[in-house]
């Protein structure tokens, strides 16, 4: 018994296979052009893919179908979406008029909304779309929208955490909810914890299925403590060298003593700092953001200088090297904090 074309075309979809799901609508499409569920779905695979044109007429066309009409407005609010915020908002109303009781509708009008910056109001969706949730899965995509609604704004970034940690005991392994908990947890002070949630799910997830967001925040929290850390070791290490052992031992022979010192500091902050890159799929997702990201791998090869210029000064006994060093952290770790500043917390 041949199997039910549209059964099958949403078996693709789901598999996130759109390009197949496309081919089996179109032989549908061309013994009948007017197939509302066809066209519907066709829509929805054009989207995935990036055909936002023909993706856009072919819910058009599904629009005119009466019974498909609310997720057909659904879907031109989300083709529409970069092109003309505001006629996606007039969609995303449409189709939540047309079926209130959907959380996935009021869903799509919260992100439009957000994205024109119109908090209260996403907010207000956003809540009505976590009552409605009818799955884990609705409910999850509505705490992950609330949440990145609430992280932007300063007064609310407690309750995005809340918001993003309940995702997170709902559905643990969803990547859009790691990063959600990642961004909110860089939002409210808490690093460290982002810096693990972020090494979890790339860990935990082909390169492919991670967001950005996760690689940013791993390789400029690690970066940051890595240059934070060895700011430290540079500033105490010609006190201790001149205080301790210049005095005591010498001038040369206490600037090689200190260099030594923190050339062991360096290494080992270094090899502790870095020391989750032993996890291929950890160093790869992380690598391929630094090399977008020149601020990292100037950081990177600072501590490296500094590493170098204190075996120099272990090896000569060269004091004023030392002195230099400090100045050199202290400017990268700057730049760098002004530069983690920017990174902006996902839209979810």
């Amino acid at each position: 018994m041949a199997s039910d074309p549209i059964v099958e075309a949403r078996r693709y979809l789901l598999l996130d296979e759109p390009e197949r799901a496309q081919r089996v609508l179109e032989r549908v499409l061309a013994e009948q052009p007017d197939h509302g569920p066809a066209l519907a779905l066709m829509a929805y695979a054009r989207l995935q893919t990036g055909a936002l044109d023909l993706a856009e007429r072919d819910a058009r066309l599904a629009f005119a179908h009466a019974e498909l009409r609310p997720d057909a407005a659904a879907l031109l609010a989300r083709i529409t979406m970069t092109r003309d915020p505001v006629e996606a908002t007039g969609w995303a109303s449409e189709a939540v008029r047309l079926d209130p009781a959907r959380s996935e509708f009021r869903i799509v009008l919260a992100r439009i909304l957000r994205e024109r910056r119109l908090f209260e109001p996403a907010r207000v969706e956003a809540e009505a779309a976590l009552a409605n949730a009818a799955s884990d899965d609705e409910r999850t995509d509505a705490l992950i929208t609330a949440s990145s609604i609430a992280v932007v704004q300063a007064p609310r970034r407690a309750e995005a955490l809340r918001l993003a940690e309940e995702a997170a005991r709902i559905n643990p392994t969803d990547p859009r909810v790691g990063q959600m908990l990642a961004a909110a947890q860089v939002v409210n002070g808490q690093r460290a914890a982002a810096i693990r949630t972020a090494r979890r799910v790339l860990s935990e997830n082909p390169l492919a299925r991670t967001p950005p967001y996760l690689a940013q925040v791993a390789t400029a929290l690690m970066v940051r403590q890595l240059i934070g850390l060895i700011t430290i070791v540079t500033a105490l290490v010609p006190f201790f060298t001149f205080a301790m052992f210049a005095q005591a031992l010498g001038a040369s022979t206490g600037s090689r003593l200190g260099a030594a010192v923190g050339l062991v500091c360096t290494v080992v902050i270094g090899v502790g700092t870095l020391n989750p890159l032993r996890d291929r799929a950890v160093v790869r997702a992380m690598w391929l953001f630094a090399r977008q990201r020149a601020i990292e791998v100037v950081s990177v090869v600072t501590v490296a200088v500094i590493a170098v210029g204190y075996l120099v000064v272990a090896l000569t006994g060269f004091f004023p090297l030392i002195a230099v060093l400090p100045f050199l952290s202290v400017a990268v770790w700057t730049v760098h904090e002004v530069k983690l500043t920017q990174l902006r917390p996902p839209a979810s």
